[in-house]
């Protein structure tokens, strides 16, 4: 039992957001990430090149590739440490973050013309991810999510400016477009910064001593009996 524990420590793992069906920014050197056994040399093979990194003692290892352009060609991204991973049908074009509040938010499928919009966006070369909602005080690594092709049902429950100004990009560029929704309808453009580079910087120093107060008013009545959440 033992040994098998220690195996599945020592086992690679990936951030959800490297996985199948991904897109590379073209034209700019691309960082690709995971965790392995401290010590543990890994290389990174992609369109040619090879990569090579070591797992520092928090696990953590990270190559750079070189510059690429855009591909439109299906390509596979091969990793090797305690253990090897492919991520399968990787294309090379334009990354984008789909952040901010309600408006980022509203789904293509909830507009007028959403249907008809979705209808004409069976586009493989689109590729689309979601980051899931989650609240808290610390930065997280990893996310639960996965990248899926462009077609009239994933775009039609993705978000519409997203993924309308994706597929203009797309026709613009004549280049694969993998779009990141990442959005909280109602929250702040603070809540997406490190709380440590609020605290830290004095031109913020207004905004987080009203962070604190809240906190300081807040906290204790979510933390007594009977009382509902503020």
């Amino acid at each position: 039992m033992l040994a098998l524990v220690s195996r599945a420590q020592a086992e690679m793992k990936l951030p959800t957001i490297l996985s199948d069906h991904m897109v590379l920014q073209q034209k700019q050197s691309d960082p690709i990430w995971g965790w392995d056994a401290p010590g543990t040399k890994v290389t990174v093979t992609f369109a040619g090149q090879t990569k090579t990194a070591v797992a520092g003692s928090d696990g953590k290892w990270m190559v750079k590739l070189d510059s690429m352009p855009a591909s439109v060609t299906p390509q596979v991204v091969i990793i090797t440490g305690t253990s090897r991973i492919e991520i399968q049908d990787v294309l090379v074009g334009e990354v984008w973050v789909c952040s901010g509040q309600s408006n980022m938010e509203f789904r293509l499928g909830k507009d007028p013309n959403g249907d008809l919009e979705a209808a004409v966006s069976d586009l493989p070369a689109i590729r689309l991810i979601t980051v899931p909602p989650k609240g808290c005080q610390e930065l997280l690594n990893d996310f639960k999510g996965e990248w899926k092709a462009a077609t009239p049902e994933t775009a039609r429950n993705f978000s519409a400016i997203g993924f309308l100004c994706g597929r203009y990009i797309h026709q613009m560029l004549h280049v694969p477009v993998g779009l990141i929704e990442n959005h909280w309808g109602g929250a702040a453009a603070e809540a997406f910064v490190p709380r440590p580079a609020i605290d830290r910087d004095p031109r913020f120093k207004r905004l987080a001593d009203s962070a604190a107060k809240m906190e300081a008013e807040l906290l204790p009545a979510m933390a007594t009996p009977g009382l509902p959440p503020a």
